[in-house]
């Protein structure tokens, strides 16, 4: 790929653009929010919504790739986006290692059938709020996707932050580094301290969303029982929802800040073992990196989508 058309591809998105969208559901809390986002938005006609891929996630990762499925189902019934189910596939159940191959999955398999789908306009957006596994196999299986497809991935953190250690990363860090090191066109939102912007609490979402519907109960009943099992005695607390990112990029890029950097390289760690940094060339690649979000035009978007029947 020349770097004129990895640019021209990593342009802000524009219009009701083909997304799948690649997430480990299972983990924390956020994830449901960016898949029901992201249903409600397919459903109003903004997006085109063409797969939800479950990705691995914690010490077990086929474990919780298939956690990770079954809440993706469980999502999709409450949301009552039940016309996706045919799309969601499960994703790879272990790790890459560096230097190894794919690991073949029916998510992989679909994204590069998807990818390759001659009738679509535009490149697919592969919106990723998990580890990088599927996506990075698939590169590997089919490296001639990365000409069609645009990666938007919350992973990492801001390049002067003092480290990468970001969750996305480190459940996958051969398979982040692929992605990093393979030329896909790569839109990345950093953790900290970019989408960190996107903090909330429990009286904010009880007042937009509790009892509004049937997903937005579920939601946030999600989010008092992970207070419960995390909050320490005596301490205020706030839960940063980190995924609608993506989907917020996808609809309204103009609420992001972003600029165009040379793609920075990814130091070697495992996920037991996550010291992880930065390291830049000035040579490499370039890639889309998110500086700045508009924290209450997307929250607004996100209430008014999933607090209706």
């Amino acid at each position: 790929m020349t770097e004129a058309k990895r640019v021209a591809m990593l342009e802000p998105p524009k219009g009701k653009v083909h997304i799948i969208l690649d997430t480990d559901t299972a983990c924390e809390v956020d994830d449901q929010f960016a898949l029901s986002y992201a249903v409600r938005a397919a459903q109003d006609g903004e997006l085109i919504l063409d797969g939800i891929h479950a990705t691995l996630v914690d010490d077990d990762p086929a474990d919780g790739m298939e956690r990770s499925y079954q809440e993706i189902l469980k999502v999709l019934h409450l949301v009552k986006g039940t016309e996706y189910i045919p799309v969601a596939r499960r994703g790879s159940a272990q790790r890459m290692t560096k230097g190894g191959g794919p690991i073949p999955s029916e998510a992989a398999d679909h994204l590069i059938e998807v990818a390759m789908d001659d009738s679509r306009e535009g490149p697919l957006y592969v919106v990723a709020i998990g580890a990088g596994t599927n996506i990075a196999s698939a590169l590997m299986m089919k490296p001639e996707i990365k000409e069609r497809i645009v990666v938007v991935w919350l992973a990492g953190n801001s390049l002067h932050w003092h480290d990468a250690l970001e969750c996305n990363f480190i459940q996958d860090v051969a398979a982040a580094q692929y992605i990093l090191d393979c030329g896909v066109p790569l839109t990345l939102m950093p953790a900290w301290n970019v989408i960190a912007a996107l903090v909330t609490s429990i009286y904010e979402l009880e007042h937009y969303l509790d009892g509004k519907s049937e997903i937005a109960t579920y939601l946030v009943q999600n989010v008092r029982n992970y207070i419960e099992a995390n909050k320490k005695e005596d301490e205020a607390w706030s839960q940063i929802i980190w995924d609608i990112a993506g989907i917020g990029y996808i609809l309204h890029p103009e609420w992001f800040d972003t600029r165009l950097v040379p793609t920075p390289m990814l130091t070697d760690g495992d996920y037991h073992h996550q010291e992880v940094s930065w390291a830049s060339n000035p040579q490499r690649h370039l890639m889309r990196i998110g500086d700045f979000v508009r924290r209450d035009p997307l929250y607004m978007d996100v209430f008014r989508k999933i607090g209706r029947e």
